[in-house]
């Protein structure tokens, strides 16, 4: 009973390791997606979709320069943009193998929680002086 349990979860953190592997495609409009690419993007965004809600509340505390706002209106930003990531990354799982829309191309952008803006990173005086 275990092993049976063992592998079930083994099985799930390949087929994380297999989503996080896939390179990010450019968004370019130029870029040819496939069923394959649809697939990968709605795994990804199914399974990585929550991670707007900390994105959220630690952008919106930096550009309002407010805990209390980072936590609320940050929190509510996350938790519906975690919404329509995985519910975009659960239709795009079901509906892969057709070109809808056309040409594979994805619903949402940018395409993963990752490729998104973040805060820009500002060199500290120490490591301005070692340079």
């Amino acid at each position: 009973m275990n092993a049976l349990r063992r592998g079930k979860g083994m099985r799930g953190w390949v087929l994380l390791g297999l989503v996080m592997s896939l390179p990010a495609r450019s968004q370019a409009a130029t870029v040819a997606y496939t069923a394959g690419d649809k697939l990968a993007r709605g795994m990804a965004n199914t399974l990585l979709g929550i991670l707007e809600v900390p994105r959220n509340i630690q952008l919106t505390t930096q550009e309002e320069n407010n805990l209390l706002e980072g936590w609320t209106v940050g929190l509510g930003k996350g938790l519906g943009y975690a919404l329509l990531r995985t519910g975009t990354g659960l239709y795009e799982v079901v509906t892969f193998p057709f070109p809808v829309p056309e040409g594979f191309r994805p619903i949402v952008r940018p395409e993963f929680v990752w490729q998104a803006e973040g805060p820009e990173m500002v060199p500290t005086a120490s490591a301005e002086a070692s340079s």
